[in-house]
């Protein structure tokens, strides 16, 4: 187990729950089997029995949102009630290695610059079994050529890495709130809210701290907001905003076709 420098009483798991996800449980589970203790809160603007009772299962508090105004507002809002330096995001339908919080702060206290540290991902389906598609698939390939196994990334090749698609997911990333004061989700996406985020905080010259194992297990199904994204076809028109940010336009657009090819 890696002993990480910084107290893991310095930081928080907040999980935005939307709805009633059947996998709520699991994600909550995973939380407390982390080998650091942390603090663990819900923060919903669809306040329900079902997410009430799950809360009271696992023992954690449950903080509503009174407002509902879409996903960038949501996870803003989980991330103004978070009240320690560090601050995972932790998404409803995923689960989490138990050594993902040890292994994010250790990559912390390892690189006081780092705004923000994420971990590596396996899509797992909905038995909690890795699973890969196209997509995954790509996502990693473009991890691993742009990457390979550094712990700290920034400029150029933090460019390189955000310029093919977005292979960094949100429930991947612990976020120094301290550093980040002021930072915000943009209410201009849907979809792609974290990968602009990312590339807002690369253009100001952040630095992005890594730990590569592969600590998150993601769920890609029928029931989650992307895939909802998808059918309604904000997805691919939002990737083609953000390709259209990283290439010239005629080669923004044959990468966004690949991109729509491989989802």
């Amino acid at each position: 187990m890696p002993k990480a420098v910084i107290n893991s009483r310095d930081h928080l798991f907040v999980v935005p729950a939307f709805g009633d996800s059947p996998f709520l449980a699991g994600c909550l589970a995973s939380l407390r089997a982390q080998w650091l203790p942390s603090g663990i809160i819900i923060a919903t603007s669809t306040p329900s029995d079902f997410i009430a009772a799950v809360a009271r299962e696992a023992d954690v508090e449950v903080i509503v949102n009174p407002e509902q105004r879409g996903i960038a507002a949501d996870w803003n809002f989980a991330l103004s009630v978070a009240d320690r330096r560090y601050a995972t995001l932790a998404h409803q339908d995923d689960a989490y290695a138990p050594d993902f919080l040890a292994q994010t702060l250790t990559a912390f206290a390892a690189d006081g610059a780092g705004v923000l540290c994420f971990t590596g991902y396996q899509e797992i389906d909905d038995f909690g079994d890795p699973k890969s598609s196209k997509i995954s698939r790509v996502k990693h390939l473009i991890e691993f050529m742009t990457l390979g196994r550094c712990r700290s990334v920034r400029g150029r090749r933090l460019r390189a890495y955000l310029s093919f698609g977005n292979p960094l997911p949100c429930s991947s990333v612990t976020f120094d709130t301290k550093k980040l004061r002021g930072f915000r989700f943009s209410s201009d996406y849907a979809s792609d809210l974290d990968w602009d985020a990312w590339w807002r905080l690369m253009e100001d010259g952040a630095t992005f701290l890594r730990a590569p194992d592969r600590l998150v297990g993601r769920r890609h199904n029928e029931l989650t907001a992307t895939a909802s994204l998808k059918r309604d076809g904000t997805r691919s028109a939002e990737d083609l905003i953000m390709f259209r940010r990283a290439w010239p336009r005629a080669v923004a657009d044959t990468i966004a076709a690949l991109y729509r090819w491989t989802a």
